[in-house]
């Protein structure tokens, strides 16, 4: 048990300061001179970092013992936390980012692995609800949490404030014990730089949309770049001996079938986590401490509830709590994009506590379902997928809900920001509806596997 605290408090650190910044963003805007298209890298340029660490954490479990990876993600974490704190340029801010990136990335799959190797079969879904409330709630409670902060002093103590806990974290991380061998492998540098272009040209391509729409020369580019290394590295990978993530796991189409829509779940997640506080501030003319907590009720209750959708899974399966989640987070969306022209404070606490608790009945035990079919033998390598995929989803869900904020229509920046959130909502809603074929075809599927799943 305390492995999982110590793993779930850095975990929830950098989950949670992955969207604190997003209150800020129209106090940095005016702090150090830029626009939203470039402060928004705060989040994004983090999302992406997280995402590029993530899916080295195979290779970085089997290679390494699990209490030296977690305390070296909690050193990285630090650093890159006092960089933030102290940063006196923009540039320096976002280089703390990344540094701390790198921290979330190390400790954020090695609690799910952490779980997977001491949770029992029985009670898996109730200790992966515990973990997926980390991943779902920290996101949520991350607004309301910096904007407190900006309201009452500076931005700056965002970072200070979680640097003890960090402290903590790292003695608490002395309880980490091996379980299982570790095994003398050689890195696939080749196939991670294949990924990195992969996640950066994609990310820069949609970062275009918002200035030249999403038909533009830059963005067919990135798509281009894209699709020749994704190519390239599954050419490479169906000959490599060096290891990073075995890619023959999306031989198994449950498993691919129950990713994809894990990754929209998460992609609109942090998208309009990304958007409400925003719309308070800007289109309600609220204060930045308003519009952190207008989504804290949700937050909070959806995320106690979480457990609640584990058992849920342990006792009748998956198949209904994660329609009905999926259901829930459709309507939510629905909601949203019908009274996006003149959504008040209270509507957005309403319709998002909606949103958090379908949010949390379908996202993690998407993951606990897809895992467990996928066997113990692929779990580390499904594992970093997910994670990787989720951030990376979270990355992309910021750039291109930022793209439909800036791309508007109004005669002033609260009509822009009113029409941009509908078209955004819209864009979202449409995908959430795509995840009920896909959990049809998973669950067909699965079923005929393993019946009482």
């Amino acid at each position: 048990m305390l492995s999982i605290i110590a793993a779930a408090m850095m975990a929830f650190i950098g989950v949670l300061i992955e969207t604190s910044m997003n209150v800020t963003f129209p106090t940095l805007i005016q702090k150090f001179n830029v626009d939203m298209s470039i402060v928004q890298w705060v989040t994004t340029g983090y999302l992406l970092v997280v995402s590029l660490v993530i899916i080295c954490s195979s290779y970085i479990k089997g290679r390494f013992k699990e209490r030296h990876i977690f305390m070296a993600g909690v050193v990285f974490s630090i650093i890159g936390d006092l960089a933030c704190a102290l940063a006196p340029g923009f540039m320096i801010l976002l280089i703390g980012r990344l540094i701390q990136a790198i921290g979330t990335g190390i400790v954020l799959p090695l609690l799910f692995n952490i779980i997977l190797e001491r949770a029992p079969i029985q009670k898996r879904g109730f200790f992966m609800g515990l973990g997926g409330l980390i991943v779902s709630m920290a996101p949520a409670l991350g607004p309301t949490f910096g904007g407190l902060i900006v309201n009452f002093t500076s931005w700056r103590y965002i970072f200070w404030i979680v640097l003890p806990l960090m402290v903590i974290s790292f003695f608490l991380g002395f309880s980490i014990e091996q379980i299982t061998p570790l095994i003398q492998q050689k890195f696939d540098w080749f196939r991670f730089i294949l990924l990195a272009i992969t996640f950066i040209s994609l990310t820069l391509g949609f970062n275009t949309v918002s200035q030249f729409g999403w038909f533009n020369l830059r963005l067919g580019i990135s798509l281009a770049i894209t699709a020749i290394t994704i190519f390239l590295f599954i050419k490479v990978s169906n000959h490599s001996t060096r290891v990073l993530i075995d890619i023959s796991i999306f031989k198994n189409p449950i498993l691919t079938l129950g990713l994809i829509a894990y990754v929209i779940i998460q992609f609109t997640n942090i998208g309009i986590n990304f958007i409400l506080p925003n719309y308070a501030q800007i289109a309600g003319h609220s204060t930045a401490m308003i519009g952190g907590l207008i989504l804290l009720p949700g937050s909070l209750i959806s995320g106690l509830l979480n457990p609640v959708w584990g058992r849920m899974y342990d006792n009748i399966g998956a198949k209904k709590p994660i329609l009905m989640g999926n259901s829930l987070f459709f309507l939510a969306i629905i909601l949203f994009a019908v009274f996006s022209l003149k959504l008040s404070p209270i509507m957005i606490m309403v319709y998002y506590l909606l949103f958090g608790i379908g949010v949390n009945m379908a996202l993690p035990n998407t993951m606990t379902y897809a895992l467990t079919i996928i066997g113990p033998e692929k779990e580390a390598d499904a594992n970093a997928i997910f994670n990787t995929l989720q951030q990376f989803g979270g990355s992309i869900g910021t750039v291109i809900a930022s793209s439909f904020l800036a791309s508007g229509n109004g005669n002033n920046a609260a009509a822009v920001m009113q029409s941009g959130t509908q078209h955004a909502m819209i864009f979202f809603g449409t995908l959430v509806l795509i995840n009920f074929f896909l959990y049809h075809y998973t669950f067909k599927l699965g079923h005929q596997v393993m019946p009482n799943l």
